[in-house]
């Protein structure tokens, strides 16, 4: 049986790629010139089709991989550490998603909270090593607010698997 990707996957692996990207630039704005943008921008005046799909691609694909390291470093993480308890449960996902409209969504959102603060984890560190520490800091905000925001979206998953399971 041949399965599609939902298209909010897509769309929710491009956001969190385009985020990455947006909170990076302030690291290479320095390093790139003005100068050698002006340079390169009539040579890739006739190649913005092409570049535009590349970096379509290039952020999808950072989205990913943002998305995959955040399932095996924070989630792990955070569970040990108790911000987001997981309770025991024995049904499904799938079979909770067809009694609750809501709860395939909340855990979308929860996951993609995680990446969130797997972007701001990268960053933070990146920023550390590049001596930018008020980003750094506003980056450790950022960390600390998606935590708690996870953690209240994760107590309300709890409940209802409990109540399902």
């Amino acid at each position: 049986m041949k399965e599609k990707i939902p298209f909010y996957n897509i769309v929710n692996m491009f956001f969190v790629g385009c985020v990455f990207v947006i909170f990076s630039i302030p690291f290479f704005i320095d390093a790139i010139g003005l100068d050698t943008v002006k340079k390169y921008s009539e040579i890739m005046s006739n190649w913005t089709g092409i570049i535009s799909v590349v970096a379509i691609v290039a952020m999808f694909e950072i989205g990913f991989i943002i998305n995959r390291l955040g399932s095996i470093i924070v989630e792990p993480l955070y569970v040990i550490l108790k911000i987001w308890p997981r309770e025991k449960y024995d049904a499904k996902i799938s079979e909770i998603s067809q009694s609750n409209a809501k709860f395939q969504s909340m855990i979308t959102e929860l996951n993609l909270m995680r990446s969130h603060i797997m972007i701001c984890l990268i960053i933070l560190i990146a920023a550390l090593f590049l001596g930018k520490f008020l980003y750094a800091l506003s980056m450790f905000a950022l960390i600390c607010i998606f935590s708690f925001g996870g953690r209240k979206h994760n107590t309300k998953i709890n409940i209802i698997r409990k109540q399902n399971g």
